[in-house]
């Protein structure tokens, strides 16, 4: 296996098409990647879907690993993966150029992505509802016609109303809501979409989306549940929770949650109302700032894991909110002694 930094130049000096093969969850694809092209620009051309989404190496979101061969990426870029994940293997596919032939794990099934297609179609905001001084839990309807399925932890592209900017969502609502998706949603001083909910949103108001995308989610495992939220990043965890409902009623699952600052946190009492009827949940939420509320711990998701949290080898842990709370989340957790990959992480980006 040849595995070299992202220093390395990435064309293989060539015109010689190379064949990757994409070991799925599932099985393998093969697709030939010609020189100059990426291999997510090869596997569209073949016809093989891959997860991805902005396409230029920033949002982590097309990583796989390199078990065999040599994929490079561009020098002098700045990408979402750390040195370290880098040296492991993992490449961005988006960017990934082949320089031999190779082979490339990714980490969910491609019948994920036949099962949930990609729906385009025009929703209505059904309620603007603001949780918070920063989060608003914004509601769309789909129409009848539309045939909208999602794995609990995907997300939508939504275009931004009266603009051509769009941005990416996870439905925090349960896969069985198929008709109405919920999102919840950080508003920014400035923003095209946290624009929009402060200034102009209005129930009714037509907005155009994308989806479901994203292979964040549960894997099928026995072991215990560790969840591990940022601020709205606590979106997929809460549709991801109404599978765990009912199917995982035995095993351990605990939620940690945190925000900047007590008037930041939201959904609380949800969350208590979760725990009541959720034997084998247990939720810890923390705040950077200290706070009124009882049971809030001050510090952050990173800073109150424990070993306890990872006891169990089985332990699979879910990560998602900000960049630098997933690389400080994931460095904690192998530390502590959890193999990372058991660590499943979806970021997002401010927009």
């Amino acid at each position: 296996m040849t595995i070299t930094p992202t220093e390395a130049v990435a064309t293989s000096g060539t015109d010689v098409t190379h064949t990757v093969d994409l070991t799925f969850a599932d099985g393998t694809k093969t697709v030939a990647v010609p020189a100059g092209s990426t291999v997510l620009e090869a596997a569209e051309a073949a016809g093989v879907r891959l997860v991805s989404q902005c396409t230029v190496g920033t949002c982590g979101t097309c990583v796989g690993k390199v078990v065999r061969g040599d994929l490079q990426m561009p020098r002098d870029r700045v990408f979402s993966l750390r040195q370290d994940e880098i040296r492991d293997g993992q490449r961005l596919l988006c960017q990934s150029v082949a320089c031999a032939d190779s082979e490339v794990e990714l980490d969910y099934p491609a019948s994920m992505l036949d099962d949930y297609p990609l729906v385009a179609a025009t929703a209505k905001v059904g309620a603007i509802t603001w949780l918070g001084e920063s989060v608003v839990e914004l509601v769309l309807k789909l129409p009848k016609s539309v045939r909208f399925a999602f794995r609990a932890g995907q997300y939508v592209r939504m275009q931004v109303p009266g603009t051509e900017e769009w941005r990416s969502y996870s439905m925090a609502s349960g896969e069985r809501d198929r008709k109405k998706l919920t999102f919840t949603i950080r508003v920014l001083p400035s923003g095209a979409m946290s624009d929009y909910l402060r200034n102009g949103a209005m129930v009714g108001d037509k907005i155009e989306i994308e989806g479901p995308s994203g292979a964040f989610g549960l894997v099928e495992e026995s072991g215990p549940t560790l969840m591990i939220a940022g601020g709205t990043g606590l979106a997929p965890m809460l549709s991801m929770l109404e599978n765990l409902q009912t199917a995982r009623e035995d095993t351990p699952i605990r939620l940690v949650f945190g925000c900047t600052r007590e008037a930041d946190l939201f959904h609380l009492d949800e969350l208590r109302a979760r725990q009541s009827f959720m034997r084998t949940l247990d939720v810890r939420v923390v705040s950077d700032e200290p706070t009124s509320i009882d049971g809030v711990l001050t510090g952050n998701p990173v800073s109150v894991l424990t070993a306890d949290d990872v006891r169990d080898p089985r332990t699979a842990a879910y990560l998602c909110g900000p960049p630098a709370m997933l690389a400080a989340a994931h460095d904690r957790l192998v530390e502590l002694g959890l193999p990372a990959e058991r660590i499943h992480a979806e970021q997002f980006l401010p927009s």
